[in-house]
């Protein structure tokens, strides 16, 4: 691992996970990859869907691509411990299926992926994507109880393509987010997408800031992918300021 990681404590393993049928987990791995690169963090990028290789099929070709890994596979995760051992990257960013924390606690009983991770400097941030069901709140109640016995850092992302923030009242009104506050983690907020706009960049399989660079389609469309990309990044920076010490935010800026 490189000595500056080491002196300031960067290591990290962001987790993205959320419930199924399109809550906006890859959306929310894209946009986060996206800013990470464009921060010019060392960031190395898996996807673990194998039904829904987004992050895959957006991002392969973009700074040192995406590798897909089937963490269903019993040998897969391999991959990952022993690239943070090389110390690839800083930051390992991992798109995973739902149910991506009993997952993680999975692949603990195998190969203890955080005990080992902690154990070479790396933190733990797990994300949580969200739509305004009772699912979600679910499905995070699930995350935080399954990593309770370890130093885990968690995240709720409120995807308002499912309506405005004070709409995701299941979660605002549930000890769940009460549970997630006093454990130290946050709630960010993924802002919406115009449909023909995301239409447009899974049509072409195009990362954001490739259609934003490209004048071939329409200026509002552009300006669209813009402020969406400066309201996401507004919303990643929020993760940064809002920690004490010195690992660099949870989400590794």
């Amino acid at each position: 691992m490189n000595q500056k990681s080491q002196e300031t404590g960067n290591q990290r393993v962001i987790w993205i996970t959320g419930g199924k049928g399109g809550v906006g987990k890859s959306t929310f791995s894209r946009g986060l990859l996206d800013v990470l690169l464009d921060a010019g963090v060392n960031v190395a990028a898996f996807d673990g869907d194998p039904t829904n290789a987004q992050l895959f099929r957006y991002y392969q070709n973009v700074g040192e691509g995406v590798q897909q890994i089937d963490l269903n596979q019993q040998g897969e995760a391999d991959i990952l411990l022993n690239q943070m051992e090389e110390g690839k990257a800083d930051i390992f960013l991992v798109d995973v299926a739902a149910g991506g924390s009993q997952t993680l606690l999975d692949l603990e009983g195998d190969i203890g992926l955080i005990s080992e991770a902690m154990d070479m400097g790396y933190r733990f941030t797990v994300v949580s994507v969200m739509s305004r069901i009772k699912d979600s709140v679910n499905l995070l109640k699930a995350s935080l109880e399954m990593t309770d016995d370890f130093d885990v850092q968690h995240v709720a992302v409120k995807n308002l393509y499912f309506g405005a923030c004070d709409r995701f009242r299941l979660f605002d009104d549930s000890k769940t987010k009460g549970r997630l506050l006093e454990a130290g983690g946050m709630v960010l907020e993924m802002p919406d997408l115009f449909d023909d706009t995301y239409e447009l960049l899974d049509q072409n399989n195009l990362p954001f800031r490739a259609m934003l660079a490209d004048k071939s389609f329409p200026r509002a469309q552009r300006s669209r992918i813009n402020k969406w990309l400066k309201d996401f990044e507004s919303e990643i920076s929020k993760a940064a300021e809002e920690t004490t010490d010195q690992t660099g935010g949870v989400l590794g800026l």
